[in-house]
């Protein structure tokens, strides 16, 4: 009798460890309903596949067939099925190790269905979704391990389902282009905005949530300068608000996006000196000048000035250290002209990376036209004062200097653009040698028996 319960139990431990197995590590692709019926048929006790799951087919209507899974040890896309309308079959589902890739399904009202899935092991996708309205059925979700990004669901009004994810788990937040979306104010959002793991990027979306400031006024909340950027000023408004909305802040990190159609003016931002990343100004059509950026001295990416019909100078960007910016673009700017600016000539002097002028007004239509007009701003530097001429400029081995009317140089310094001095002499002939000088811009002071003159010096 010991022996027979024994075998019994034997049995039964072993019907209960195959009904529950590991399988599929290879992933499987479903793009058929018939595919999703028969897939218990197809593979006995899989519970957990160990692969990525991709559904995907314009015929799937729902995901009945799938209800036996209770993980997935990789990715899950459900993507490109016109006839889903919601998760229905995944409700035993309690984790997804990869990525959730929920993209472009056109008759998905809601998610419901991922109810149990209580940990997303790499990033949140939600796109593209046109009859999504709430994300209702993710209110167990803790934690992701990446980014969260909501973006261009165009019937989205809401995003309740989110309150209960960790903010702590959110690498970089995306809130993007979803044009019904006014309500952004859950706890998991309020939460990661208190205190960034990463980047900020809420834009494109109705009024409520259509900017950072938005959301966190509807939480409750002050921001300062966001701790790892970005900004996005798409209206007059957001300019003209930004000291409100971030009092206090100087020093941007991240990326800053000037785009909006109605900006007219940049005045509001004359607080910022320094910016982490890339500055982009593009696609402003009333914008004539770029007044408010005087103060910027450094930035951390790419300059890059593109299609704004209406601008006419790039006077403002005069104080940015050429040295901080990696690439260079000034592109499509029908009314530009004026891009002599010591910026971009430091910068045309001694680049650190791609350069791309073209498709502006006259006088600023190619990267030639532009060095053309630096050089005449220098060549040849003549003090109609002290009549002293000073050439070749820009120069590579040695510079000349030419005095007249009796005036004596005793000394010559030349500064770099951080105010050292790079050379000094003091027995002065009509030549010196600047071969030992590194490509850039530089300032000659010259020393005379009545003044002090300074010069830009060009040295290639």
């Amino acid at each position: 009798m010991k022996q027979l319960s024994l075998l019994i139990f034997i049995l039964f431990f072993y019907q209960i460890t195959a009904s529950s197995q590991p399988c599929l590590p290879e992933g499987i692709t479903f793009t058929t309903q018939a595919e999703i019926d028969n897939f218990q048929t197809n593979h006995p006790n899989c519970t957990e596949i160990v692969g990525d799951v991709t559904i995907s087919g314009n015929d799937i209507t729902n995901l009945n067939g799938l209800s036996v899974l209770t993980a997935i040890g990789e990715s899950l896309f459900i993507g490109h099925n016109n006839a889903i309308i919601n998760l229905t079959g995944l409700e035993n589902l309690t984790s997804i190790g990869g990525y959730l890739n929920i993209w472009a399904n056109d008759a998905m009202t809601s998610i419901a269905g991922l109810d149990n899935v209580t940990s997303i092991g790499e990033s949140l996708f939600i796109g593209h979704n046109n009859a999504l309205i709430n994300l209702t059925g993710l209110e167990n979700l803790s934690s992701i391990g990446g980014y969260l990004n909501i973006w261009a669901n165009n019937a989205l009004t809401n995003i309740t389902g989110l309150d209960n994810i960790d903010a702590a788990s959110i690498v970089n937040l995306f809130i993007t282009d979803n044009y019904s979306l006014s309500n952004c104010e859950v706890q998991g959002i309020c939460n990661y905005l208190a205190n960034p793991n990463g980047t900020v990027n809420i834009y494109g979306n109705a009024t409520g949530c259509n900017n950072p400031p938005e959301v966190a006024n509807a939480c409750g909340i002050t921001l300062p300068c966001l701790p790892y950027g970005n900004y996005y000023f798409h209206m007059q408004t957001e300019i003209n608000n930004f000291q409100a909305n971030y009092p206090g802040c100087t020093e941007l990190e991240g990326y800053v996006k000037i785009s909006g159609s109605n900006i007219t003016n940049l005045i509001e931002l004359n607080v910022i000196t320094t910016i982490g990343g890339s500055l982009y100004i593009w696609y402003n059509d009333s914008l004539t000048c770029i007044r408010g950026l005087e103060n910027v001295t450094s930035i951390g990416g790419e300059l890059s000035i593109v299609e704004n019909d209406a601008l006419l100078s790039l006077t403002e960007l005069e104080n940015i250290d050429a040295n901080s910016i990696s690439d260079l673009f000034i592109t499509d700017n029908s009314s530009l002209s004026t891009c002599k600016v010591q910026s971009v000539c430091d910068y045309l002097a001694n680049p650190n990376g791609v350069i791309e002028i073209h498709d502006n007004a006259t006088g600023c239509d190619s990267q030639e036209e532009v060095e053309e007009a630096c050089e005449s701003v220098l060549v040849p530097n003549i003090n109609a004062e002290f009549e002293i001429s000073i050439y070749p400029n820009p120069a590579k081995k040695e510079i000349f200097i030419l005095v007249e009317n009796g005036t004596i140089i005793k000394e010559v310094n030349i500064y770099n653009q951080i105010g050292q001095k790079v050379l000094h002499e003091k027995r002065i002939t009509n030549t010196i040698d600047v071969s030992k000088l590194l490509q850039g811009m530089y300032i000659l002071e010259l020393v005379t028996n009545s003044s002090k003159i300074r010069e830009k010096l060009v040295i290639r």
